[in-house]
C-alpha cells in the first residue's frame, strides 16, 4: 500500500470518505424499505431511547440540534415518530410510533444484509474492530 500524501493525510477527509462509502453501501440496502441508513439510525436510537430529548438524541448522534430537527421531520411527517412538549420550556421528547416501530422491524433485515457485506469486504474481525475503535473516542468507553 502507498503512503498517504498531500490531501490523503488528512484525518477528516479519510473519515468523511469512508463515511461516504459506508453510507452508500447501507443506503443500497435500505432503500428496498424506503428508509436511509440515517433515518434508520435515529429509528434505532429512539426506539432503544423512548421519551429521549431532542438536545439528549443530537447529543448521543453527534449532531446539531437544527441538523437533527430538519432530519426527524420526514419521520414526523411519515408517521414513524411522535413527539409530545413538557416543561416549562417546552422539551420536545421523542418516541417510535407502533408504525415506526413496523417499519423499523421490515428494515432490520436489509441493516443486517448491509452489516454482512461490510464484514464481507474487510472481515468481521477487522469490522467489529474498526466500530469498536470509532465508538470509544466517541461514547467514552
Amino acid at each position: 500500500m502507498k503512503s498517504p500524501h498531500g490531501a490523503d493525510l488528512c484525518h477528516c477527509l479519510a473519515a468523511r470518505r469512508h463515511a461516504r462509502l459506508l453510507t452508500r453501501l447501507y443506503d443500497r440496502h435500505l432503500s428496498a424499505v424506503g428508509l436511509t441508513v440515517s433515518q434508520f439510525s435515529t429509528l434505532a436510537l429512539i426506539s432503544q431511547h423512548p421519551g429521549i430529548l431532542i438536545a439528549e438524541l443530537a447529543e448521543v448522534m453527534v449532531m446539531e440540534r437544527t441538523t437533527l430537527v430538519r432530519a426527524l421531520k420526514p419521520l414526523q411527517s411519515e408517521g414513524y415518530v411522535t413527539n409530545r412538549a413538557e416543561g416549562p420550556r417546552s422539551a420536545i421528547r421523542l418516541s417510535v410510533s407502533a408504525k415506526g416501530r413496523t417499519k423499523l422491524k421490515e428494515a432490520e433485515p436489509h441493516w443486517e444484509a448491509a452489516q454482512r457485506e461490510r464484514e464481507d469486504q474487510i472481515g468481521e474481525a477487522s469490522a467489529v474492530l474498526i466500530r469498536n475503535s470509532l465508538l470509544e473516542e466517541v461514547v467514552g468507553k
